[in-house]
């Protein structure tokens, strides 16, 4: 079995407006968010075999409660540029190229491309992954090349307003 967890960054901050969209921290509620969320998460998931992370400021800030609250390997920490933004097409490709030494992976990344490729997996299931939103996919496969349409079980869907 193969298990995806997919993780859309929590809410960033327009304070600065002479940052770049790839330069935006998180707001307040974002770092509630992402330690609330981490937190809901690692009750689910004690371990996960790599973390992969778009390298934009909010993704990275964002990544930082996972990794203090869930078990991955520092050297399995992946911070990718071709995932700021990234969309359902690369999306596809970069799980399906997961090394199979990995069962369960986390990705951070951005919508629309996360919500995209939940419903690429699942079939139409969100209108929208919300900020600091959790969907967990498993695939009943031995080979990530083997994930396709429709081929994965929604396991989990945590956001944030389902806590409030």
């Amino acid at each position: 079995m193969k298990r995806l967890i997919l993780i859309r960054h929590a809410k960033s901050s327009w304070k600065d407006m002479t940052l770049s969209d790839f330069d935006r921290p998180l707001n307040k509620r974002g770092i509630l968010n992402g330690d609330f969320m981490s937190d809901k998460l690692s009750k689910k998931i004690k371990s996960v075999d790599a973390l992969f992370s778009s390298s934009s400021k909010r993704t990275m800030l964002t990544s930082n409660f996972f990794i203090n609250k869930i078990n991955v390997d520092k050297d399995r920490i992946y911070y990718m540029d071709n995932l700021y933004h990234a969309n359902e097409n690369y999306l596809i490709d970069f799980v399906s190229s997961l090394k199979n030494s990995f069962s369960t992976v986390i990705c951070l990344g951005h919508n629309p491309g996360f919500t995209d490729v939940s419903n690429y997996f699942l079939g139409n299931t969100f209108y929208n992954v919300p900020t600091c939103g959790i969907v967990i996919i498993d695939f009943k496969l031995k080979k990530w090349e083997d994930v396709g349409k429709k081929r994965g079980k929604l396991t989990h869907k945590m956001f944030p307003k389902d806590y409030s």
